[in-house]
């Protein structure tokens, strides 16, 4: 991009090398900007006495904009004082050349530019492949299927981490430890990138060791902080938190150096701290001992755990997001799921922030203690009153997977529903006559299956209509329509002879985003 008001010097500028370049002209200082930002070049040639903006503002702009922040400037100008070229370097240029200019020192210098510039961009490209093998690596050695642990400890756990930069030194680890012990670990190296993420690397690969012969976190966290300490040339520290969880007993055990606390959200008490101290962060010295505090979890309750990247985040005013706004969010998520918990944190902190760059990496680990309940099959005989004993099952099974009574009562009305109709209308109340019910946890979802060997009937045939007090009845009856308002899903199928309905309830939200709906019709 040649830059200059007078139109002979570019001209001159122009014959000379448009035979080895593309050219791109601007007679000002704004016409250089807005077209840098359209087509970056790669070198400028810059005049600096120009009307409007001059070749030092210029620069300044041009090294402020990341797209021609590392352009290289040669400013080409007839001030020849050794002030006004100091000033030119110190605006950002490369190199300077005064004028009136031989051409043939022209090309030898934009030559020269050029292929520092090629060499530049060269290294720059091997180091990003480097960064992202690396950050492939170290994305690798963080566990993302958490199904084999879910169902092996009942917990429903979901994580994230979003570095700042291609890697980072916040990681988060999960160890399976016995059918009676899991241990979760979180943590943040001092600084940031390659050496940040090594170190990290190492905690939690020494983490993993200790846990599978330490068993209590406390301990783990001293002879872990002996390792790191040993020899710690770098200076480095990390902040480490270690937690316990044992299933049989929903006791959790935790010990903190120096971490961000912890979160627990309770539907009961909403979202709380669960620890009050911080500790002490691990690699400053050897011999240090970590305090322990033991937490009893109850069905339904989440644990949090982040790092400082969560609660440092600044938006454009420099405004920090903060423990307060944490825990207000958080409060909003009792009951929720493990991935929805952690999905809305971050979109929290990611709208908080805007267009504000990420100041630090952002990591979440969160863990829901679930019921080891998940499933229950019941054989009814064709009569009202085993109708009312699966809703009676209904109500237990969710009691002790923490569910409430508001959040149970869509379902209990839907079972008792079509529970009602599969012996009224299919088995015409013969007791002699059986039919299934089968109740089947998942996350936060919960599948109620009902089969009976009637006649093949489709509920789901039925058109969708509101419900009405003062409406004849609808085709298909009133039936499947308060069903429909109360779960999310209804699905029908004939197999083996048998009419199996499908009924699934999310929760955490409304049925097909509508009230839930009651009514004395049966």
């Amino acid at each position: 991009m040649l830059v200059d008001d007078a139109k002979p010097n570019l001209d001159i500028l122009v014959e000379g090398l448009k035979s080895e370049y593309k050219l791109s002209l601007a007679l000002n200082g704004e016409m250089a900007l807005q077209a840098a930002v359209r087509t970056p070049p790669d070198l400028v040639l810059l005049d600096i006495v120009m009307p409007g903006l001059d070749g030092y503002e210029v620069c300044r702009r041009l090294r402020q904009m990341p797209e021609t922040a590392e352009v290289p400037i040669m400013f080409l100008s007839s001030l020849e004082d050794v002030q006004n070229k100091a000033r030119g370097f110190e605006a950002g240029g490369n190199d300077y050349l005064t004028k009136p200019f031989e051409m043939l020192e022209v090309k030898a210098r934009v030559h020269s530019l050029l292929k520092a510039k090629a060499y530049s961009d060269a290294v720059k490209e091997q180091i990003a492949s480097e960064l992202r093998i690396a950050r492939d690596i170290q994305m690798g050695m963080l566990p993302h299927d958490f199904s084999s642990i879910n169902e092996a400890y009942s917990v429903n756990l979901d994580a994230v981490l979003q570095p700042a930069r291609e890697v980072g030194g916040d990681l988060y680890g999960v160890c399976a430890c016995g059918p009676e012990r899991l241990m979760l670990f979180f943590g943040d190296v001092s600084g940031k990138g390659i050496p940040a993420s090594m170190l990290m690397v190492r905690a939690i690969s020494l983490a993993r060791l200790l846990a599978r012969e330490v068993a209590e976190p406390d301990e783990i966290l001293a002879r872990l902080n002996d390792e790191l300490a040993t020899d710690n040339s770098s200076g480095m520290f990390v902040t480490f938190l270690c937690a316990a969880y044992r299933p049989r007993s929903r006791i959790l055990s935790f010990s903190n150096a120096g971490h961000c606390r912890p979160l627990l959200i309770s539907r009961s008490q909403g979202a709380r701290w669960a620890l009050d101290h911080l500790g002490t962060a691990l690699g400053f010295e050897t011999g240090l001992k970590f305090e322990r505090t033991d937490v009893q979890l109850e069905v339904g309750d989440a644990l949090v755990l982040y790092s400082d990247g969560v609660t440092e985040a600044f938006d454009l005013q420099e405004e920090c997001y903060g423990n307060d706004r944490l825990l207000a969010d958080a409060s909003a998520l009792a009951g929720q799921s493990a991935s929805v918990t952690t999905s809305h944190l971050l979109k929290k902190v990611r709208r908080f922030a805007g267009a504000a760059p990420q100041s630090d990496d952002i990591a979440i680990l969160t863990m829901v203690c679930e019921s080891a309940e998940t499933e229950l099959s019941l054989e009814l005989h064709a009569t009202p009153e085993e109708v009312m004993r699966a809703v009676e099952a209904l109500k237990d099974f969710g009691g002790k997977n923490g569910w409430s009574e508001a959040e149970l009562f869509p379902l209990t009305l839907a079972l008792e529903e079509c529970g009602s109709n599969i012996v009224n209308h299919a088995l015409q109340r013969d007791s002699k006559k059986t039919f299934a019910v089968s109740i089947k946890r998942s996350g936060q979802s919960v599948t109620l299956e009902l089969r009976d060997g009637g006649p093949a009937f489709d509920p789901t045939g039925a058109p969708e209509k509101p419900l009405q007090a003062d409406d004849d009845e609808p085709p298909g009856g009133w039936g499947i329509q308060l069903v429909r308002r109360n779960v999310d899903k209804v699905s029908y199928a004939r197999q083996d002879g048998q009419n199996v309905l499908t009924l699934t309830k999310e929760f955490g939200r409304e049925a097909n985003g509508n009230q839930v709906i009651s009514a004395g019709i049966s």
